[in-house]
This record gives structure tokens, sequence and C-alpha cells, in this order.
């Protein structure tokens, strides 16, 4: 291990700029992600494709990027200014997103997914470690759920404004608009939301990098991939645990999710823009919840002081979506919507827990590659196996499309009560990890113990 420099934290100004940023990062980020995901029907009938084809979008086509670069940007993150490297992602992702929108087949949507994924592979790995360098351990809570909760009520923002644009597109609202005048309304939407891109990097640009701190696990300035891959070695029950739960609460996410319109529309008979609508309501509300009461619960001292505090909270919590994943059993739309809310709430509150659990656990050289490996499980395993998972089990076992919503509880369930068990296997190896005297114990106490500026 070596001892990076102290330096003083950033001004409260500058730190609390840097999120305000990093919150709209995330709101584009996860509007130009999810938005298909509301478009599902639209997207599959003007290309022609199938309800497998759709999941391979919505998964793999983004994942695949995503995920194998997302490894090696961590690494990059980790050795060089994030900002920089957010303003480029930000600007790849924004140009794809249109790009999406001009789609005239399923292999031009699926590269432009590709490259949806490459771009927003930058953010995760920048933004912790932003924020983990520009705030003590004791104060992270907050930061980390301002920031998430842009992803929590952008999917919100997307609905509503899908909502708007399916509205107002048959009205010859965007009739004056050259490159949208006869678009259909799904294209229209996905270029107004990545020409959004152009006032993120403006932003961006604005920010400073902050000043690295804490403990490095390579003992020279040069980066060596064996100290890294030592130290997961040294803890891999504690880790492969960790990430494992995480995927596995992907798994059971994405899937319902990405198939939550199609399971209303389809099994309860309701118009899609009305779903979308009432959708967007349940994300800005549920999610903004979730993610404000996570940063709050966090940066309790009961918490924030204890390791195995973080992994006993991530235990418990996927067990709160599991009305979601049975909103097929709802007697009414109306309730099934209620049991997706859920799923909503309970998303951000995991994920905001696992970045701030991360961030205590890792050296300050390994925090941009330690929230890639979240992605990889995330995306890669959860993204790609939930979705795709639901449309085998819908198309090939139930052999009904108007069965979605049973597809996703005989896949998402088990996957939620899985989760819930790694995670308590996890705290069980990190409380032994600790209590035997370990590199993990020299990380925390550091982090745990920071200079003040």
């Amino acid at each position: 291990m070596r001892q990076l420099a102290a330096h003083p934290y950033p001004s409260r100004l500058a730190a609390w700029a840097l999120v305000a940023t990093l919150f709209f990062a995330s709101i584009l980020n996860t509007i130009d992600r999810s938005m298909l995901n509301f478009l599902v029907d639209p997207v599959r009938q003007s290309l022609h494709i199938s309800d497998v084809q759709i999941s391979l979008l919505q998964g793999l086509a983004y994942s695949v990027f995503y995920v194998s670069a997302g490894l090696l940007l961590g690494l990059i993150a980790d050795r060089t200014a994030r900002i920089r490297l957010l303003m480029f992602g930000s600007f790849l992702w924004s140009a794809a997103t249109v790009a999406g929108g001009l789609a005239p087949s399923f292999a031009w949507m699926f590269l432009a997914r590709m490259v949806v994924g490459f771009g927003e592979a930058t953010l995760g790995p920048c933004a912790m470690p932003l924020i983990s360098d520009s705030f003590t351990s004791s104060r992270r809570g907050r930061p980390l759920s301002l920031h998430l909760l842009g992803g929590s009520i952008a999917s919100g923002l997307a609905a509503w404004s899908i909502g708007w644009v399916l509205q107002q597109a048959p009205r010859g609202t965007f009739s004056h608009i050259p490159v949208l005048a006869h678009a259909a309304p799904w294209r229209i939407a996905f270029v107004l939301a990545g020409g959004l891109g152009a006032i993120l990097v403006t932003a961006l640009a604005c920010q400073r990098e902050p000043p690295r701190r804490g403990v490095a696990v390579n003992t020279s300035s040069r980066m060596s991939l064996k100290p890294i891959v030592e130290y997961f070695r040294r803890h891999w029950t504690v880790f492969l645990q960790i990430y494992l739960a995480f995927a596995l609460f992907s798994v059971a996410g994405y899937g319902t999710v990405n198939w939550g319109v199609p399971v209303l529309t389809r099994q309860f008979a309701l118009a899609p823009g009305a779903v979308v609508q009432s959708l967007g309501t349940t994300f800005f509300i549920a999610g903004a919840i979730g993610a404000l009461v996570a940063g709050q619960i966090l940066d309790l001292p009961v918490i924030s002081r204890q390791p195995g505090a973080k992994l006993l909270l991530m235990a418990v919590l996927p067990l709160g979506m599991l009305p979601a994943t049975a909103m097929t059993l709802a007697p009414n739309g109306r309730l099934a919507i209620l049991a997706f809310s859920s799923l909503i709430l309970i998303s951000p509150m995991v994920s905001i827990t696992m970045l701030r659990t991360l961030s205590e656990l890792m050296p300050n050289d390994m925090r941009g590659l330690s929230v890639s490996l979240m992605s990889f499980a995330g995306t890669m395993i959860g993204g790609v196996a939930g979705p795709l998972l639901i449309a085998l089990c819908t198309e090939h076992l139930l052999g009904d499309e108007r069965k979605i919503g049973v597809g996703v509880l005989i896949v998402a369930a088990p996957a939620v009560l899985l989760s819930s068990l790694c995670y308590f296997c996890a705290r069980r190896y990190l409380l032994g990890s600790l209590a035997g005297g370990s590199g993990l114990a020299a990380v925390i106490a550091e982090d745990l113990t920071p200079k003040e500026a």
C-alpha cells in the first residue's frame, strides 16, 4: 500500500457544484439508457422485430461495450483526469442516442445502443471516485444519493417526456422542425434526448478535478495490475459475494423494469401513453424517496462507521422489491403499478449503499475499477440475463406474450431471494476478515479517519 499525498478537500461550494453536474449527468445517462423500455412496442413494430430482439437491444447491445470497455475505462479513470474522461463519454453517448432515433433497421439500432453503452461506461468509474475525493467518509452518503437521485427521477422524467411526445407528435407539434417533421414519435423522443448532451459537456468543462487522497494499492506512481489482482485474490470471498449479490439483484431489477410496460399494456389492457405517464409519476416519487432516504441512512454514525452495517442493510433491501416481481398477480392495473413502485423505491437504495460500501473497501486507485466491476455485474449479467430470460420464458415455456408478467415472476422472484442471501454471506466474510486483520482493515481505517480540509 502507498499513502497518497495529503490535500485539503475542495470547498463546499466547489464540491456541491461538482455533485450538481454529476446529478445532471446521471439524469441524461439514465434517460438515454432507459427510454427504449418505454417504447418497446412502437420500436418493435416500426423495425419489425420480435420480443427477443427487443430484449437484445435492451440488454446485450447496450451491455457489450458498456462492460467490455467499462473495465478498461475503470482502470483509466483511476489514473487520469476523470472530468475530461467523462466529457468524452457524455458526448459519445448523446450522439449515439440521436443516431438510434434515426435507425432504419435492427442492426443500426443495435450498433447505436452499443456506442451508447461505451459512452455511458465512463460515468460510474468517474463519478464515485470524484465524490469520494471531494467529501469525507462520514459525509458521502448525501452526495452519492444526490448523484444517483438523478438516475432515479430520470426514468420518471423520461416517462413523462415520452408520454408527452407520443401525445403531441400526432398533433403536428414538431412539424416545424425539418428533421423531425415526418418522424415517428419514438424517433423524435430519441433525437431530443440525445441533443441535451451538449449542455452536459459544457457544464463538465466548468468543473475542476479534485486531488486524489487516501491509500493506493500500487506502491509506485506507475500502474501495475499485479497488486490489483492480488488485493482481489486475498479478499475474494468478500468481493465475490458482494458482486454476485448485486448481479442477482440486477437480474430481477432489469428484468422487471424492462418488461414492466408490456405487462401493464398486454395483461391489463392499459393504453401505452397512460401507462408511460403513470409510471413517470411512480419513478419520480418512489425513486426520489428511495435515493434521498438512502443518503440520510448511510450518513448515520451507526451505519457510516460500521462496514458490516451497510452489508446488513443491503441484505434486507432486496426483499422490499418482491411485490414488483409479482405484479402479474394484482387484480387490476392500478394495483399492479403500485406493486411495481416497490422496485423503483428499492433500486436506488441498493445502488447507493453498494457504491458507499465500495468507496470504503477499495484503495483510491481501485475505486474506478470497482465501479466498473459493479457495472459488469449489474449490466452484463443482470441487464442481459434478466430481460432475455423473461422473454425466453414467455415465448418458449409459457407460449403466450400476454403472460409476460408470469415470466417476470418466475425469473425475478428467485433472483431477489438469492441476492439477499449473498449479501448476508458477504457480511459474514467481511467481519471475519476484519477480525483476523487484513489489508481490508487498513483501507477501511484510512478511509474512516481522513485528514480534514
